[in-house]
């Protein structure tokens, strides 16, 4: 079990080091902005939606240059002239951003093999009743079992290994799933997306938040 002593979880209304993206991917291109924007300077100026690599951050980024959709950008080059304006959540987006999102994080996903291979190693009890690697979709009791006997016989190596020695298939769609639920704010359980407070209500100010954050840990 993950050792509290060790490194807590994060959980709402404690004091957390706010993290920063390096690097994003183009979820939509506004050249001309838009006028349903809640951000009074992105009505009638060009911005794009961006998806963070390292915590999955939903961003909005004022842009000197057009950019391409699905393209990905360094926020801390000058030279691609981006600069992040606002945090945003999911529902924020556009209907052309969130079609692209699961593209996205299977991009991310794909680039950070080894990270969520170790993932699969790694991984830990959240509760005495909880493996980790249960929150992803799929992945029942059976199923747990036989990833912790493989993974003591010999760590897993690739996706493809994982694939082949439990006999789960798909696994990149299935992290990606667990992934947009983070995103979307389903669960209070944060494997891999750093959850950013977005109030909008007061039942929403109210729910538990535990950031675990394996992909920062395993770096």
């Amino acid at each position: 079990m993950m050792a509290e002593n060790r490194r807590p979880h994060e959980r709402k209304g404690e004091r957390r080091v706010e993290r920063r993206e390096k690097f994003a991917y183009v979820l939509d291109y506004l050249r001309e902005g838009n006028p349903l924007d809640k951000h009074k300077i992105h009505k009638n100026r060009p911005f794009a939606q961006l998806l963070g690599t390292d915590y999955f951050i939903l961003m909005e980024a004022s842009t000197i240059k057009e950019l391409q959709i699905e393209e990905k950008v360094d926020l801390e080059d000058p030279s691609f002239g981006v600069k992040v304006d606002f945090i945003i959540s999911y529902d924020d987006l556009t209907s052309v951003a969130k079609d692209t999102l699961n593209r996205v994080i299977k991009k991310i996903i794909e680039e950070k093999e080894k990270l969520f291979v170790e993932f699969f190693n790694k991984s830990e009890p959240l509760t005495l009743k909880l493996h980790a690697l249960e929150l992803l979709p799929g992945i029942g009791k059976k199923t747990l079992r036989e990833i912790l006997e493989e993974r003591k016989k010999k760590p897993f190596e690739s996706f493809k290994d994982i694939e082949n020695r439990t006999g789960i298939k798909n696994i990149i769609d299935i992290i990606a799933e667990r992934i947009l639920i983070e995103i979307e704010r389903k669960d209070k359980y944060y494997l891999f997306a750093y959850p950013i407070d977005h109030k909008k209500s007061q039942a929403a100010q109210q729910q538990e938040i535990i950031y675990v954050g394996y992909l920062e840990k395993l770096k």
